[in-house]
């Protein structure tokens, strides 16, 4: 028995309804499992569990025994304080709280089913050739239940992503041309600086591609400034040098708000590194006008692809 296990079995309940009970025959009823903790503390915050007819709000801590309490010094930690149950593989020994009280425990081995333990002893002893754990069990899931699935799979991201969408158009006042801007310069980050591109493509005011959109090394310089790539004063390079005067000028032109943070180059391939992209999102502002206008015009999806052809001019 692992403990990632019994934190599995808690967080998706997989537990009978009915029938559970403490070690000392307290009835429990699991109204919400809380929220997983990751960082130091109880493994599940704000869980809500009723126990012997009384509703109780708070932590829930997880242990293979509930004499691991002990070993690992709780009694003594103030974050274990408002642990409402004890959740354990094995109960060998009573818990108690700093002032004394006596914290109910759920021993989970009398309520697991077999067939999960079964399960899970399976994909602990599948060999490592194997690609995937379940591959040999997928064949056997029944045929409508899997296409449901995997619709219902394709309509979350959908709605993932047009969640995001329509919150970047309600921050923008329904600005699809800044929309797009923020979205591809996420994409152009990866999914090492996905993230940090999009955050700093927010805190820049789109007008401000569309006024220097036209001048491609200017554009060059305030992106490569504005992402945190023309950080280094001490850089004697002519080329850098002069993106850099350029940036200093952009700041001072457009109150450009200003940031210690860099993008991400470690593990990075050199085609992916921020330079590169960056350099290419500038390419393609400053040779296109009216992005979103001129995608909503291609009728095909090798157009699209043709359109967003990565190409970079400088010779640099």
């Amino acid at each position: 028995m692992r403990e990632d296990l019994l934190h599995f079995i808690w967080r998706h309940q997989k537990l009978p309804v009915t029938q559970l009970h403490t070690s000392h025959n307290e009835t429990v009823s699991i109204k919400a499992a809380g929220l997983q903790n990751q960082q130091a503390g109880p493994d599940f915050f704000n869980a809500q569990v009723e126990i012997d007819g009384q509703l109780w709000v708070g932590n829930v801590e997880i242990h293979l025994k509930s004499s691991d309490w002990y070993a690992h010094h709780h009694q003594t930690d103030d974050n274990y304080d408002n642990v409402i149950l004890h959740v354990v593989w094995e109960d060998d020994v009573s818990i108690f709280r700093k002032d004394g009280s006596q914290i109910p425990t759920l021993e989970l081995k009398h309520f697991v089913p077999r067939t999960l333990l079964a399960g899970y002893q399976g994909l602990l002893e599948n060999p490592k050739t194997i690609f995937i754990n379940c591959e040999k069990d997928f064949k056997a899931v029944n045929s409508f239940l899997l296409e449901n699935w995997l619709h219902r799979l394709y309509i979350e991201r959908l709605e993932q992503k047009s969640d995001l969408i329509f919150d970047l158009l309600a921050r923008s006042n329904n600005d699809w041309e800044g929309v797009l801007f923020a979205l591809l310069a996420k994409n152009f980050g990866t999914k090492a600086n996905g993230d940090f591109f999009l955050d700093k493509a927010l805190q820049l005011d789109f007008s401000i591609i569309r006024k220097v959109g036209s001048n491609v090394e200017q554009l060059e310089s305030l992106l490569l400034g504005h992402f945190g790539l023309l950080q280094e004063a001490s850089c004697t390079d002519m080329f850098y040098m002069q993106l850099r005067k350029e940036y200093d000028y952009l700041i001072r032109k457009f109150g450009l708000p200003t940031s210690e943070l860099k993008p991400k180059f470690f593990g990075l391939r050199p085609a992916n590194f921020p330079t590169i992209r960056i350099a290419q999102l500038a390419q393609l502002y400053g040779n296109r006008q009216n992005i979103f206008t001129a995608l909503m015009e291609r009728r095909t999806l090798e157009g699209v692809y043709r359109f967003f052809e990565p190409t970079v001019a400088s010779s640099y």
